[in-house]
Formats: C-alpha cells, sequence, structure tokens
C-alpha cells in the first residue's frame, strides 16, 4: 500500500494494523468457543468440537465483504500427497479439519499419556492416510488411458517498477513472441502469458490486436492477461483467448480489494489502489469458462485461484482444465508467492484437474490433478516450459456437492451454541 497506492508509511501501518484487528476478531471469537466446548467431555469430543469450531470460522472470514481465505490450516499440507487427497472430498477444510483433529490428539496425548487417546490418534491417522492411498489410486486408474496434450507456459520476469515506454513495450512483445514460437516449435499446442506482462489494451488497440491475431494464427494460439478498458465506469481484468481473428475472455469476478478497487470508497476517499489504472476495475457479469479447441477451460485470474467455491462453480460448469495467470510482483521477496502457490495445488486435488499456471515473475508452475508439482519456476527469473496435462470430466464429490463439509461444521457450531445458550437460560429460571 505505501510502495504501489501511494499512502504514507503511517496510514500504511494503521491499515495493517486495523486488518489483523479485524480478522484476529474472528479467531478471538473461535478461541471463546473453543474454550467453552473442549472443557467438557473426553478427549476425542474435543477433538471433534475444536475443528468444526475452526472450519466454521474459516468459512466466515471468506465470506464476510469480500472474504479473504488466505493461508488456512490445511494449506500447509500440500506437498503431503496422501493426507491432501482428502480434498477431493470435503475440500481445503476437510483437511483442515483432519489436520486439527490430529493435533488435539497429540497434544492431549501429551498431557495425558492415555492409551485410548493413542488408539484413537492412531486410527484417524491409518484411515486419512489409507484414505488418501486408495483416492489417489482410483484417481491414476481412472485417468491412466486419457490421451495427453501439452501447453506451453511462459514466465517473463516483469514487474510494475518498469517504465514501459512504447519503444519497451514492443520489444517485450517480439521477446514473448519468440518464446512462445520456441514453444510451439517444441510442441505445445498453445501458450499461456501471464496475468500482467505489458500495459496494453488489445481490444482498444487496432495495432496490437492485429499482431495478437496474426501471431495466434499463423503460429500458436495465445491465453494471456491484459486489462479491457471501455471507459472508466467499465474496466475489467480479463484473461484472453486469441485465436487468430477469434478473441475470448473472461473477466475476473471476485476482485482484490485494495488491489482492483477501493471498499467504502466513501469513508476511504484517501486511499489509492495498487494497480495504476484511471478507475477501479469493474467485476465481470459471471463466471464461466472459455472453449478452445472442443475442450473448456476454467480461467481464474490471480487471487481467485484462492476461493475455492469459485472454482468449484467453474469446474461443475464443465472445466475440463485449469489455467491460471496471476501477477505476483507486488508481493516481492516474500514468502506469499510460495503460500499462493500452495493455495492453487488444493484447487486441482479438489476437482480432479491439471493446473498449468502462469505468473509474471514467480512462481509459474505445472500441476497435475493429483496435486503433484511436476514443475514450478524460480521466483524472480525468466522462465518457459512445456507442460503435459489430460483434458478431464469427471466431477469429484467436492465439485458435484460443493461446500456441504464447511456448512455442516457452521450449522453444527450454531446448533451447539443455541443448545448451551437454551441449557445456561433454563438454569437461570429454575435458580
Amino acid at each position: 500500500m505505501v510502495k504501489y497506492g501511494g499512502t504514507t508509511w503511517i496510514l500504511g501501518i494503521v491499515g495493517l494494523i486495523a486488518l489483523a484487528t479485524f480478522l484476529s476478531v474472528f479467531s478471538g471469537l473461535a478461541g471463546m468457543l473453543i474454550g467453552k466446548f473442549s472443557n467438557v467431555g473426553s478427549a476425542c469430543t474435543a477433538a471433534f468440537w475444536i475443528p468444526t469450531i475452526w472450519i466454521s470460522k474459516d468459512l466466515v472470514v471468506e465470506k464476510v465483504f469480500s472474504g479473504f481465505p488466505w493461508c488456512q490450516a490445511g494449506y500447509s499440507q500440500y506437498k503431503n500427497i496422501y493426507f491432501s487427497q482428502l480434498a477431493e472430498i470435503g475440500g481445503i477444510h476437510m483437511v483442515s479439519f483432519l489436520l486439527i483433529c490430529i493435533n488435539v490428539l497429540i497434544f492431549r496425548l501429551w498431557k495425558t499419556k492415555s492409551k485410548r487417546i493413542l488408539i484413537a490418534l492412531a486410527a484417524v491417522v491409518l484411515t486419512v492416510y489409507a484414505s488418501g492411498f486408495c483416492l489417489l489410486k482410483n484417481h491414476t486408474v481412472k485417468t491412466a488411458k486419457i490421451p495427453f496434450h501439452q501447453a506451453g507456459i511462459i514466465q517473463p520476469n516483469s514487474n510494475h517498477d518498469q517504465v514501459f515506454d512504447f519503444a519497451f513495450i514492443k520489444a517485450t512483445l517480439e521477446k514473448l513472441f519468440r518464446s512462445s514460437l520456441q514453444l510451439k516449435k517444441s510442441g505445445a499446442e498453445f501458450v499461456i502469458w501471464p496475468e500482467f506482462t505489458v500495459p496494453i489494451y488489445p481490444r482498444q488497440t487496432p495495432y496490437f490486436r492485429d499482431q495478437l491475431a496474426a501471431f495466434s494464427q499463423n503460429h500458436v494460439p495465445l491465453f494471456a492477461g491484459f486489462t479491457d478498458y471501455q471507459g472508466s465506469e467499465k474496466v475489467f481484468n480479463s484473461m484472453m483467448l486469441f485465436n487468430g481473428q477469434q478473441l475470448e475472455k473472461y473477466d475476473k469476478v471476485h476482485l482484490t480489494p485494495f488491489g482492483e478497487y477501493v471498499p467504502f470508497r466513501r469513508w476511504l476517499f484517501f486511499v489509492k489502489k495498487i494497480t495504476d489504472e484511471i478507475g477501479d476495475f469493474s467485476p465481470g457479469d459471471k463466471i464461466h469458462n472459455i472453449r478452445f479447441a472442443g475442450h473448456w477451460f476454467s480461467t481464474p485470474i490471480c487471487y481467485e485461484i484462492i476461493y475455492p467455491e469459485l472454482l468449484r462453480t467453474m469446474i461443475a460448469k464443465g472445466g475440463e482444465v485449469i489455467i491460471t495467470i496471476s501477477n505476483d510482483s507486488w508481493l516481492g521477496r516474500s514468502s506469499a508467492p510460495y503460500q499462493h502457490l500452495a493455495m492453487a495445488v488444493f484447487r486441482s486435488i479438489e476437482n480432479r484437474r491439471y493446473l498449468l499456471r502462469s505468473t509474471s515473475n514467480g512462481i509459474s508452475a505445472w500441476v497435475d490433478a493429483a496435486g503433484r508439482i511436476i514443475y514450478q519456476s524460480p521466483l524472480h527469473k525468466s522462465d518457459q516450459f512445456l507442460a503435459s496435462f489430460r483434458y478431464l470430466k469427471n466431477k469429484t464429490i467436492f465439485t458435484r456437492w460443493g461446500y456441504l463439509f464447511p456448512y455442516a461444521c457452521f450449522f453444527l457450531t450454531l446448533g451447539k451454541l443455541l443448545w448451551m445458550l437454551a441449557k445456561k437460560k433454563g438454569r437461570r429460571y429454575q435458580s
């Protein structure tokens, strides 16, 4: 907010504290409920209610205002291949639930040295890993005979600190064209550019539109992120497919607060957006997929990949592969690009789709439908690579039934809370 949004250091610090305070309210309320619920009953009761309450809290954080479900507990398991497979059933929320449940049992075992808790812990761990093994095996068998296709992914190592005059834009595009041509010669059926490469408006600029159309027609189709500027009241962050004279696009639906628009602008009139567009970005009209070569592509843009329900909707509408683009140059040299990738991995597992990720300066990646990172680009370096993938159509339990698990946790927590309040009120009347 200070470097890119134009606020002062004082406002930047105040804003950070305000955000942390707001989010801590939910964790604090969850902690109060955990204190009430877990002090009554056995260790197994606590191992059920503590994660149930925490998942309820995660759901609320995801839904309140625009929501920002960054780095929920289960994302820590993105490299734990068998544990993470349970996301096919209940999404990231189920993985978080099981992780917290196991940790509660470990803590109670350490405190009590109880054999019963040891048996319960062993049963839960064995069930989780055995289930994960079976889910992965079942997925592998189902997809074994489906043919592979190839895509090219480019990471140009661009960022917003560069000065983009016409000469630089032209040179950057020529470099991207050369890299795309190399990937085409290596077997790429299409090439993916990231969310931010050059600040141009292809739909409004005939010169650049014709260049992209001619290249995609003569060489290889392109998926690329650009701004679609239709006046200050209609500015879209878009994924565009250039396929000869055909141009299709998906406009980002879930915008990033302070990154693409300023919430509560009436009161926060002094705050600038991080992005440098003339006006706030406009949300897309609806969630939809892009059709190419007879297949449907789900194309979440940047932070949209951290919203499980948004991706589930795309796949439920027929998405056969996930292409996600991002500009993580705002994040600098921090842990955030790695966290962003870890969250993206779970969208593959939940929906059993290959994920092809292109970012401006890292971390671009090729992830299979089991959530294994086959390849990832280095951070803050140029890169280009081929990624093999399959078009998959089967729908998982998570894709079909959506958010049953976290909502079940929420209503169980709400029901338990109401029951406790009613019981307390009844005692008061009796006394």
